[in-house]
């Protein structure tokens, strides 16, 4: 039996309405990949073109990425959408070949929020989409993470989080869509692509719509991380009494503790500072977690 295409542009449709998007100006990352390049054919069949604008970096780090700033700025082009292009090289001239994927990442975050307010736009979209969400998910459990790793990334971005990637597929081959695949994708010595091609397909065996199961997973995830943080929030004030964090459930101790922490720890650290907060009552003790550094005096817990 031929699989229905889901209707991408209904999904976008709905999406602006629920971000009170419609009528605004938005602004695209397109990468020239299939997932952005189905983003901006879909963009381009509801927004109206003065309100809608494209921003493309080429980090220039592969040796034909020029064909993928190229084919985006062609597109644009010819459909009359204005286009903002970046040469990494030209921005970032003497850092281009020391910087790492996180500081890129964060890079391209900071040139597109420029665009964005040259043009105006009151939201920066891109094309994740909900095979990146479980690829995401999967990565992190491997590092450790808590529930708040595991809850969706930034949905109000995104139109296609919900969106398996090959519907996405599915789409750019029935429209005829051209794209451009990154080679670097291939490379299984980078974590996410090992996941992606030797994990999710054993996944997929057992249990086929891996996607949805990992969307209402991930909104679990979410509903249980702020209740946590609500819990947090009302119960740890600075200083808070040690016999009143003992008095926690242990669920909400490791959370408070992850919560403080201010970035991913691991679960042995965690449980060392529990065990610390538990057996050490004498004062002028203290402990590094993730960021902070935690002081015991007179039975209170401070440099929350």
């Amino acid at each position: 039996m031929v699989k229905k295409r889901i209707d991408l542009v209904t999904i976008f449709r709905d999406f602006l309405k629920k971000e009170a998007l419609e009528g605004k100006k938005i602004l695209l990352l397109v990468s020239g990949g299939v997932d952005s390049m189905v983003l901006l054919d879909i963009a381009e069949k509801v927004v109206n073109k003065k309100n809608l604008a494209v921003f493309h970096l080429d980090h220039q780090w592969r040796k034909n990425s020029h064909k993928d700033f190229e084919l985006v700025q062609k597109i644009c082009s010819d459909k009359n959408i204005k286009f903002f292009g970046e040469k990494w090289k030209t921005i970032f001239q003497k850092e281009a070949k020391k910087i790492n994927e996180n500081d890129a990442r964060k890079r391209r975050k900071n040139c597109a929020e420029k665009v964005a307010k040259i043009f105006g736009a009151k939201k920066i979209l891109t094309a994740h989409h909900a095979t990146d969400l479980v690829e995401t998910m999967i990565f992190r459990l491997t590092k450790g993470s808590g529930f708040d790793g595991l809850s969706p990334f930034q949905t109000d971005s995104k139109p296609f989080w919900e969106v398996p990637k090959s519907d996405l597929i599915s789409h750019a081959t029935a429209e005829k869509i051209l794209w451009h695949e990154d080679e670097t994708n291939a490379d299984t010595d980078i974590p996410r692509n090992a996941i992606r091609h030797s994990v999710l397909p054993v996944l997929r065996n057992i249990t086929p719509n891996l996607e949805s199961v990992f969307v209402k997973e991930s909104e679990m995830c979410s509903d249980v991380a702020n209740f946590f943080s609500r819990l947090v929030t009302e119960k740890a004030k600075n200083p808070l009494l040690l016999k009143v964090f003992r008095s926690w459930d242990p669920a909400l101790k490791r959370y408070f503790l992850y919560h403080l922490a201010g970035k991913n720890i691991s679960f042995d650290e965690i449980e060392d500072a529990l065990k610390w907060l538990e057996k050490t009552d004498r004062g002028g003790s203290q402990k590094k977690i993730g960021g902070k550094t935690l002081i015991l005096k007179k039975g209170e817990i401070t440099g929350l």
